[in-house]
């Protein structure tokens, strides 16, 4: 009997991919009214607040435009030839911004609850997963590949379940965001130096400064995120 794991999903991601399927097909086209909030919060069989979830992101992406009573449209702007190769990258860039708003949050409260809860047998399983970091194969076909066992290892140091299943929840995030990161030249040691503070301070029972190792890192790959997106955009 095989079981596949169930993965944390978000509903307005589908909305997402759905309105970028009809752009990408020309259905919609630069210019076009979209429909109503009503019509397609009945279409898609979703509320209208998760709907203004995904408009948010397509609009701070620049892909929609909103005019205050005059409904939503498809940016008239947009060069069809570019914009269907580039679609998916600037929407896959606000969601990762987003995730790394995120992961401020409940981070932060790991890795301080690591520092102060971790055994030795913890700081262990965290270096190891560390050691396997370092030779990281990015098309390995292992379904926990280092990166995430680096970050499951650290939450495990929690002792905290709910907060273990919060990092598994997100692990296919997490591996987005990594891959972002690492193609740009130079960035995969800089990582590697920013989780390897962040172990010493949990080793050392530090929780300020696991926290502050951890906000340098997100920090760094967010300023990462942005610069690549101004240099494949410029």
């Amino acid at each position: 009997m095989t079981i596949k794991k169930i993965k944390y999903h978000r509903v307005y991601e589908d909305v997402i991919e759905q309105i970028e399927n009809l752009i990408l097909k020309g259905n919609l086209a630069p210019g076009d009214v979209l429909p109503t909030e009503r019509e397609l919060a009945q279409a898609f069989g979703i509320s209208r607040g998760t709907l203004r979830e995904a408009f948010r992101i397509l609009e701070r992406e620049g892909l929609i435009e909103t005019r205050p009573g005059g409904g939503r449209f498809l940016n008239k702007n947009l060069n069809e030839a570019e914009d269907k190769k580039r679609i998916m990258e600037n929407i896959e860039r606000a969601t990762i911004i987003e995730l790394l708003e995120a992961r401020e949050i409940f981070e932060i409260g790991i890795v301080e609850l690591a520092a102060e809860r971790a055994t030795d047998q913890d700081i262990r399983e965290i270096e190891i997963a560390f050691e396997k970091w370092g030779k990281i194969d990015r098309d390995s076909d292992d379904p926990v590949n280092p990166d995430q066992a680096f970050h499951l290892s650290i939450a495990k140091a929690t002792h905290n379940v709910v907060l273990v299943n919060l990092i598994d929840l997100h692990i296919d995030l997490l591996q987005k965001t990594l891959v972002k990161t690492v193609e740009i030249p130079g960035r995969k040691n800089e990582v590697y130096k920013e989780h390897y503070n962040i172990m010493q301070a949990i080793k050392e029972k530090n929780p300020l400064k696991a926290k502050e190792a951890l906000l340098h890192h997100l920090h760094e790959v967010k300023q990462n995120i942005l610069l690549n997106r101004v240099e494949s955009n410029g």
